[in-house]
């Protein structure tokens, strides 16, 4: 019986074993053809390639030496003696600490999203396109000079006295005739004082706000008049002088012009690198 036992195990395994091969192919063709292990299948190469792509864009931190040499020279020039084992480790753990943060940094996105940082990097690659202008030469300052004289014309400026008023007064009509007689009122305190020499236009807006700069342009010269409500109170002016707007010499301005000059380079330069970045990214407009 045991004999026969034996036999019989046998002649299962050997069954099993030729049969197994045969019912595992067709499982793995049945599930080939299974649109669901299909759509796995798929998602696990999309996602195995975007992580090797991943992994390939974010470099190793590593501290070379030739990092290692250029920081310590860099200090050693800056404290005036050599670096220690103590201060080259301190070295090394400020770049890695430093280098991770940038990329912990970049990782949060805040290059998109923190103003500050956004400015930073336009300006830097504004300065990589442009690179530093060209000093120009006298007859190119000149030519820009002339090719944009409105630019360069002074604003209408007024020379004029005013006597402040935190509140309306209530006399303001007698106390308007005392001042045109010649007569002197007290006034408040005001923090510029009462007299104005040849202000420009901007300033005095900027002061009094655009009705009063109105007022004062319409007004005429040599007698008192108000009192005109500016943001800061009230105002009794007399108007002395009255400069319109002129051009100003390029010699007097020529520092300015270089300026302007410098800059319109650059910007020549930038407007000729956005039409290739328009094309390089996706712009909707």
């Amino acid at each position: 019986m045991a004999d026969g036992a034996g036999q019989m195990a046998t002649d299962a395994m050997v069954a099993k074993s030729s049969v197994s091969p045969p019912h595992i192919l067709a499982m793995a063709r049945k599930a080939i053809r299974d649109p669901l292990v299909a759509f796995m299948a798929a998602g696990v190469a999309l996602f195995g390639g975007y992580y090797a792509i991943e992994q390939a864009q974010k470099p190793p931190v590593v501290f070379t030496p030739q990092v290692e040499q250029a920081m310590v020279g860099e200090y050693e020039t800056l404290v005036g003696r050599p670096a220690t084992a103590a201060d080259k480790a301190r070295i090394k753990r400020d770049y890695l600490a430093e280098e991770l943060l940038f990329r912990e940094a970049i990782d949060r996105n805040m290059h998109l999203t923190d103003g500050e940082t956004r400015k930073r990097l336009v300006d830097k690659v504004r300065y990589l396109i442009a690179g530093a202008p060209p000093e120009p030469s006298e007859e190119q300052l000149v030519n820009h000079y002339a090719d944009n004289l409105a630019q360069y014309r002074a604003e209408p400026r007024t020379s004029f006295t005013q006597i402040y008023l935190a509140q309306k007064p209530a006399d303001a009509a007698l106390l308007l005739t005392q001042l045109n007689a010649g007569e002197t009122i007290a006034g408040d305190d005001f923090w510029l004082g009462r007299s104005f020499p040849r202000y420009g236009d901007s300033m005095v807006r900027g002061i009094f706000g655009q009705p009063f700069v109105a007022t004062l342009k319409a007004a005429p010269e040599g007698r008192w008049f108000g009192p005109v409500r500016s943001p800061r109170g009230w105002h009794f002016v007399r108007k002395s002088e009255s400069i319109a707007s002129a051009m100003i010499p390029f010699p007097a301005i020529r520092d300015q012009v270089r300026q302007d000059y410098m800059i319109a380079h650059s910007n020549a330069a930038i407007d000729k690198a956005l039409s290739g970045l328009k094309e390089k990214y996706d712009v909707e407009e």
